[in-house]
């Protein structure tokens, strides 16, 4: 006769995925999340922390389509779980996705605006939490991507001699981004843009503005 099926508990089961993931063995740990089976009485207490470590396991192997399947499964059970005590370090981890997919400025910027998207979604919804003030922090640094991705495209048009162009994604990203770093470099590159647009005193205007806000700056000297 053949042996019987040893039947392993959901919570032994997450105590063998520990072990795994702490050896960074992460098919391992996907592998042995996938075959557990749960009892009625475990359902409820451990499908959400299955879920949960498989969503994990997923995030940690790193590459581009692990990320989204990753993103996937977090927001998944932020939708599934959404008064699970869990559910704010979900949604972070969603946008946590999205963040290791955005590799420079020049790129196109798409997937750091999903990760704003995201973290902007747990300051809404659990502003309490310790997650938001993680949240606002990649907020910052994710707009700050983006006004630099501006900024690249706007020093593109001037190189070009596309001035109008230029002097637009300057604007833009000050009007947008209100609390980029690095305004100075902003005000001297459009000012440099208008003196070369035929416009100087408009263009002395923005100069003007690097000596009064930022007289340290590079910019200031140049």
């Amino acid at each position: 006769a053949k042996p019987a099926t040893e039947v392993v508990t959901a919570e032994a089961a997450l105590a063998q995925v520990e072990v795994a993931m702490a050896h960074h063995q992460l098919r391992k740990a996907k592998t042995l999340l996938q075959k557990i089976q749960f009892t009625q009485a475990e359902r409820p207490t451990y499908e959400p922390l299955v879920r949960l470590a498989l969503a994990d396991a997923t995030y940690y192997l790193g590459d581009d389509l692990s990320l989204i399947e990753a993103r996937s499964k977090y927001l998944h059970f932020v939708t599934l779980y959404a008064d699970h005590r869990r559910a704010p370090y979900a949604q972070f981890q969603a946008g946590m996705c999205s963040v290791k997919q955005i590799y420079s400025a020049s790129r196109d910027q798409a997937q750091t605006q999903i990760a704003i998207d995201d973290f902007v979604e747990i300051i809404k919804r659990w502003p309490e939490s310790a997650y938001a003030r993680a949240s606002r922090q990649f907020i910052g640094k994710g707009q700050d991507g983006l006004a630099e991705h501006e900024f690249i495209v706007g020093s593109f048009y001037w190189k070009k001699r596309a001035y109008q162009a230029a002097t637009d994604r300057s604007t833009g990203l000050l009007e947008k981004y209100t609390k980029y770093r690095h305004k100075d470099k902003v005000y001297y590159w459009l000012g440099r843009t208008l003196l070369d647009a035929k416009s100087p005193d408009e263009g002395r205007v923005w100069l003007d503005q690097v000596l009064n806000q930022y007289p340290r700056s590079k910019y200031a000297k140049m």
